[in-house]
């Protein structure tokens, strides 16, 4: 069980209070740093949060009781957002209630907000000047575009975010509306960044005594991922839905006699052990071996392997092609997932008490760290709990000690720390990133032997900027030995290979631990270090199949070939490395001790979902793919403007915002049109809805659209391609956009930092290098090899 206080591990923020005001937007980001260990409390309004209102509940049928009394209800999203909090009712527009927050915040930590400068201001909280609340006090702000910039006062949520970020129009069914992601993936990645800005904050607060404001704008951190500002920028390429086609082959679904597998490979010897396998004899033609031969003949590829998958069933087919090296895996549902024997061998789906039902059960965490793990401290709370305690011990100010201020120099937070980045591709480069933005020094580990850039590819000068670049072929007993010389003087290690090769060449954590006692060691298997299925090769496709991700991220009717190929949870895992890492360090400050830190692809991707989970197994009801609609928000939806492929969301999660949109396009009699009275009426006439705000919005841009609704207090969005990131002009004020000189590609505008820290931001201080450019800066410099030594090992390729 997870809420016996007995039970609880050392939580890396033992000691910290936060304070969340935080709306549903927000609310997952104070979650984690309860699980933390933080003492979290939450401000809620008189009549309860708003998340109390969301469904779905357990045993309540969402779409017969849409507008049901929630009282005594145990709404699935708030516990997923709220567990490991207390509560305290404040009315916030109320003056006694706005003293008493700024007394209980200026003994806190942190606080957590989701609203903007001038709401603050009425409430007596001037952003600009926090010190004047806290000299040490942390505010995390994460909102949906920023605290400042043309947009920063509009509203928005996940789909708007998503379609302003420009994640909706770059996959998915091309014959229908562009569509958001399920269980709001671009508002839980943007709840992992602002947990790491949170905790890089508190971490130059030791250094230099300081709070700062922590701003996070969900538009930015969507617009980031998946390359698509950064391909224009280079090629002026835009990514477009690929439908049911496969823009890399094989990378997409493919039939089998019970269901569907994902294939993905991406590497020639991949590609020879699956056409060995299916011994098809045009496709034994050594020019297949290249991927973009194999993109020119698609249909021809394509044909072949669907001709061979159909003569299996999902599993057996996953473990033959398993075996073989080939990645992938089964099309899988929320109960597939639940009844997977890989996650009950390793156990991650945790039970946990949530009075008044009883024991829920929902996925584990989004990582497993060996000495100060996230864990669920205890349930989400009831209104006002324990409210005059709480209270009065925030309110001893006497009692409340705090680290000193220091005349220090500003610098980035990181700088000090230095990170051994032996990881490949995405996840794990792209999480080091994160890190080397706020001056960690992230040493990247290559190999000529086997390389992993491509000629004149921004995608990988986008993920290794600010690093320094060595190679070192670690299979040679030398190559092996001044690895374990660079561990020595490293703080952070981070690998992402099989699990088997770190333990045959001594490099697992047991033995980097006898060269660095307090090492903090970062591991990324798409699967994990234990179970049946520790061995399978992983990409973001099959990774996406398996936990049911894929499934669910598209609409009912369309063809399985045509949802989302996407690698996202790339994403997911190099959000949580960036936040394990920061937490372990936290552990690591206060009790001298390392840690080995588990990241497994399969598992972070599956706690991104944990609402149809809880949902489940509370429930038992089984996820199925919903489009852009949804029971908490209705109308909401993705609607034709004029132009090719031109879009705009819309989202109404409120009577106002629905009377709102109702006056702007449809008049007084739209609004107080009966058949449209209630949000069960809206959702059951839902398609009606649908025409009347499409006649509406192809009158007009999708900017057009988008102001004239934000005008009206309607949250909308323009669904923007990479060129409109690139054209943005609130991401140009913001100074979001950020130009490098990389030796290869060339000079190169790049999305900044997914993290703004007020008085201590990140920087971009190196391009991306070349291959091997630190060598001698790094085995001379930092191990102080001589000369010789130096040249010889290098000739052997041993530095190589």
């Amino acid at each position: 069980m997870a809420t016996t206080d007995s039970a609880w591990a050392p939580g890396a923020l033992d000691g910290i209070r936060v304070l969340d005001v935080a709306e549903p937007l927000g609310s997952y980001v104070s979650r984690l740093l309860g699980d933390l260990g933080a003492d979290v409390i939450k401000i809620e309004p008189p009549g309860g949060d708003p998340g109390r209102r969301l469904s779905p509940f357990i045993d309540i049928d969402i779409d017969i009781d849409i507008d049901a009394d929630e009282q005594d209800r145990v709404s699935l999203p708030f516990v997923r957002a709220n567990l490991s909090k207390r509560s305290r009712v404040l009315d916030l527009e109320q003056r006694e209630d706005q003293a008493c927050f700024r007394a209980m915040a200026a003994q806190a930590d942190v606080v957590v907000s989701t609203e903007g400068v001038k709401t603050w201001a009425a409430r007596g909280v001037d952003l600009g000047q926090l010190s004047t609340l806290s000299a040490s006090l942390v505010w995390t702000a994460m909102t949906p575009f920023g605290l400042s910039g043309p947009y920063g006062d509009y509203a928005g949520n996940n789909l708007i975010a998503e379609a302003m970020g420009g994640l909706m129009l770059i996959q998915g069914d091309d014959l229908k509306p562009p569509c958001a992601s399920p269980f709001e993936q671009g508002h839980h990645l943007a709840g992992m960044h602002a947990v790491f800005g949170t905790l890089l904050a508190l971490w130059e607060r030791q250094r230099s005594g300081r709070g700062q404001v922590v701003e996070i704008s969900m538009q930015e951190v969507v617009a980031h991922i998946h390359f698509t500002f950064v391909r224009y920028a280079h090629s002026r390429e835009i990514i477009r839905r690929p439908g049911v086609r496969n823009p890399i082959t094989p990378n997409g679904y493919y039939p089998c006699q019970d269901g569907h597998v994902f294939i993905s490979l991406f590497m020639p010897h991949q590609w020879d052990r699956l056409a060995a396998l299916m011994e098809i004899p045009v496709l034994m033609d050594p020019a297949f071996r290249e991927r973009d031969y194999r993109t020119e003949h698609v249909d021809e590829v394509d044909s072949g392997i669907r001709q061979f998958t159909g003569r299996f069933d999902a599993w057996t087919l996953t473990e033959l092609l398993q075996r073989h090296g080939v990645p992938a895996a089964p099309l899988s549902t929320v109960a597939d997932l639940a009844a997977n024997p890989h996650l009950a061998e390793r156990q991650f789906f945790t039970d946990f008490e949530q009075p008044p039902h009883g024991v829920l059960r929902s996925t584990g965490p989004l990582y497993r760290a060996s000495a100060s793990p996230l864990q669920i401290r205890r349930p989400a709370p009831p209104l006002g709990e324990r409210l005059a305690n709480d209270t009065a011990i925030w309110l001893q100010g006497q009692n409340r000690s705090r680290l000193p201020l220091t005349d220090l120099p500003q610098s980035l937070p990181l700088v000090g720390v230095r990170v051994l980045d032996l990881s490949r591709v995405w996840a794990g480069p792209y999480g080091t990133r994160y890190l080397a933005d706020f001056g960690a020094e992230v040493i990247k580990v290559e190999s000529s032997k086997f390389p992993e850039r491509r000629p004149n590819s921004p995608d990988y000068a986008e993920i290794n900027r600010n690093k320094r670049f060595i190679t070192l072929d670690f299979q040679t007993a030398e190559g092996q030995a001044l690895l374990k010389r660079l561990v020595a003087i490293s703080d952070v290690v981070v690998e992402n290979f099989s699990p088997r090769v770190m333990v045959k060449y001594g490099f697992n954590y047991e033995r980097l631990a006898e060269v660095r006692p307090d090492l903090i060691m970062v591991s990324m298997p798409g699967f994990g270090q234990s179970g049946p299925h520790r061995d399978f090769a992983s990409y973001g496709g099959p990774l996406m199949a398996y936990t049911g991700m894929a499934l669910l991220w598209g609409y009912a009717d369309s063809p399985l070939d045509a949802h989302s190929k996407i690698a996202h949870p790339d994403y997911i895992a190099s959000g949580t490395l960036a936040l394990s890492v920061l937490a372990a360090l936290h552990h690591r400050a206060r009790t001298g001790e390392g840690q080995f830190i588990e990241t497994a692809q399969v598992e972070g991707t599956a706690a991104a979902m944990e609402v149809a989970f809880l949902d489940y197994f509370a429930n038992g009801r089984i996820a199925a793919p919903m489009g852009n609609r949804d029971p908490n928000a209705v109308p909401q939806g993705c609607y034709p403007c004029q132009g090719h492929d031109a879009w705009c969301v819309v989202s109404c999660s409120t009577e106002a915002q629905w009377r709102a949109l109702a006056h702007l396009i449809g008049g007084d009699d739209l609004e107080s049109a009966p058949r449209f009275a209630t949000a069960a009426e809206r959702w059951q006439r839902h398609d009606e809805l649908d025409g009347l705000i499409s006649a509406w919005t192809q009158q007009y841009t999708p900017h057009q659209a988008m102001h004239m609704l934000q005008d009206a207090g309607v949250p909308a969005g323009a669904v923007q391609t990479g060129e409109d990131l690139w054209r943005d002009i609130h991401l140009r004020m913001r100074d979001f956009i950020v130009t490098i000189a990389h030796p290869e590609p060339g000079t190169l505008e790049h999305p900044g930092m997914t993290v703004r820290l007020h008085d201590t931001p990140g920087q971009v201080q190196r391009p991306t290098g070349r291959l091997g450019e630190d060598n001698e800066a790094v085995f001379r410099g930092l191990l102080g090899l001589t000369a010789a030594e130096f040249t010889r090992l290098t000739e052997t390729g041993v530095i190589a």
